[in-house]
């Protein structure tokens, strides 16, 4: 479990105890911020394999 799954899970035990009265989304932020950037590394992580394999069919091509 990383930072942001503990911090979520603190934040929704705080706010269903009303010791917060924060919106949802500010409360599920970290989940959301860390959903996003996994997302944005396998999105990365495929285009840079799609730029690699296409390097190597071109590559291949012209021999």
């Amino acid at each position: 479990m990383g930072i942001a799954e503990v911090l979520t899970i603190v934040l929704v035990l705080l706010k269903l105890t009303d010791v917060i009265t924060w919106s949802w989304w500010l409360v599920l932020l970290p989940a959301i911020l860390s959903f996003s950037l996994y997302v944005l590394i396998v999105v990365v992580k495929l285009i840079m394999i799609m730029v690699a394999v296409f390097v190597v069919k071109k590559r291949d091509a012209t021999r």
